[in-house]
């Protein structure tokens, strides 16, 4: 299962789109979840970025019916939503994540002493940008956070 957060949001399996008629909130909730390579998020901070801090009193349930029908979506690709504590995780798992690729190929550019390398690594990350992260299910202020 491919997930592309760097433009639009798109999840694809086999090359195929997956997750076709999920709302917007809950590919935004399942794009945090991600970014945060397999660290639980805490349930205040999740309705914190979804609501951008004007979270209706029903925000917290609404999570958890998000977390749900994101954990049945998923399923069938091997793809698993952990509850851990006050919050969610991604679990490890048959996945790859276009935004945490971009920071790894970057980073390994940086690090290489290799010009013709760090090159080649530059090109690789480059080659993944459609555009800003999430533009399609965030707004600035919470790409900024």
């Amino acid at each position: 299962m491919e997930f592309q957060l760097l433009g639009p949001f798109d999840a694809r399996h086999d090359g195929r789109p997956a997750l076709a008629g999920s709302r917007r909130q809950e590919r935004c909730l399942l794009a945090v979840l991600l970014l945060s390579a397999e660290r639980a998020v805490p349930v205040p901070r999740l309705v914190d970025l979804l609501w951008n801090g004007a979270a209706p009193a029903s925000a917290r349930g609404t999570v958890q019916t998000y977390v749900g029908r994101l954990r049945a979506a998923l399923k069938p690709y091997g793809v698993r939503i952990a509850t851990r504590h006050d919050g969610y995780a991604v679990e490890p798992g048959p996945y790859a994540v276009d935004a945490l690729e971009f920071e790894q190929l970057a980073r390994r550019a940086e690090d290489t002493g290799d010009p013709a390398e760090r090159i080649r690594l530059h090109d690789r990350a480059l080659a993944l940008w459609r555009g800003p992260l999430l533009a399609d299910v965030a707004g600035d202020e919470l790409r900024d956070r």
